[in-house]
Order: structure tokens, then sequence, then C-alpha cells
């Protein structure tokens, strides 16, 4: 991971990596035969695993889900996987990988709590489920942990905020006026 903090995926070599921490490059190659592989390993440190709360309630599964990113999403590591990401338009097999194994679990289990909440009825049946978890997600990449450090503020000070008006566009307009 440092050696990516330092020089993104176009700069990262086993070499250095070897150096940093001491072994043979034949060591490193043992466990991760590709340069890609090594990468991966890395950045996969990064990824959010999400379990699905299940409280039956679409306010406290959301709020469950901001406080377990947010957490994850305000290490000053994540930033190395934000630097990472400007690069991967160049690296389309490893950005496919990536995706795969570190964005599309944690948006998965947010569709799922969103798919559940439709169902309860406390989601419009108009939300597109995969566009809101993207929005959520992002929302709190960006603004949540981003901002909110310019700000001055953590991640924490921000959620009941954020969580307000992001539901107030996804709630069935029954529970519209509640809390």
């Amino acid at each position: 991971m440092d050696e990516l903090a330092e020089v993104g995926i176009a700069g990262f070599r086993i070499n250095s990596v070897a150096a940093r921490a001491k072994v043979a490059k034949r060591t490193l190659y043992s466990r991760w035969p590709e340069r890609e592989d090594l990468i991966l390993a890395g950045l996969a440190t990064l990824s959010v695993r999400l379990d699905p709360p299940c409280t039956g309630s679409l306010e406290k599964d959301i709020r469950l889900l901001y406080d377990a990113m947010a957490e994850h999403l305000a290490s000053p590591r994540w930033l190395i996987g934000a630097h990472c990401s400007f690069e991967f338009p160049d690296h389309p097999e490893l950005y496919a990988t990536f995706q795969r194994d570190c964005i599309d679990q944690p948006l998965a289990v947010i569709e799922d709590v969103l798919r559940d909440a439709q169902v309860r009825g406390e989601l419009r049946s108009d939300i597109d489920r995969s566009v809101a978890a993207e929005t959520f997600a992002a929302s709190i990449g960006g603004f949540s942990t981003h901002i909110a450090r310019l700000r001055g503020m953590n991640t924490h000070a921000v959620r009941d905020r954020f969580l307000d008006l992001f539901l107030h566009g996804l709630r069935a307009v029954a529970d519209a006026g509640s809390g």
C-alpha cells in the first residue's frame, strides 16, 4: 500500500515492494505471480465488506450502513484507493477485478436493503435501487468523508443531515412526513 500511495499503479514496481518488505522478489512472486495480483491484493485491503443489517426498518438499516461505510472511508488509507481510481481507465482489466471484488459487494448489500424496504412499503415503488445504492455509496465517499474533513467535521457529524436528505427522496409518500 505504501508503494501504491507513493507512485500509483503506473509506477508500481515489484522491486520496490521487495525492498520495502526486505524480501527477495521471488518471495513476492511465489505468492503473487503477476504484478497486478499484488496490486489487487493491496487494493482489496481497502474493500468495505458490508453485511445486511436486517433491522426491519429502512432508516435503521441505512444508518448502520452509513456508519460502517463512513468509518471505513474516513481512513486516510482510503485516499490511496481514490488516487488509484484515476488510473483505472488505463488498466481496464485491473479495474474490472477491483470493481467485482471491492465495489459490487457493498453495492449489492445496499440494494438488498433498499429492496427489502420496498417490499415493506417504506420505499417508493418507482425508485431505481441500483441508482439509489450508487448514489448513497458515492455520497458517503465524497461528501461525508472528503468535504466533511475540509469543513473540520467528522463523518458522524454530518450523518443525520445526510440521511435526512437521502431518505426524504426515497420514502414512500405515506412516510414522507415521518421522522
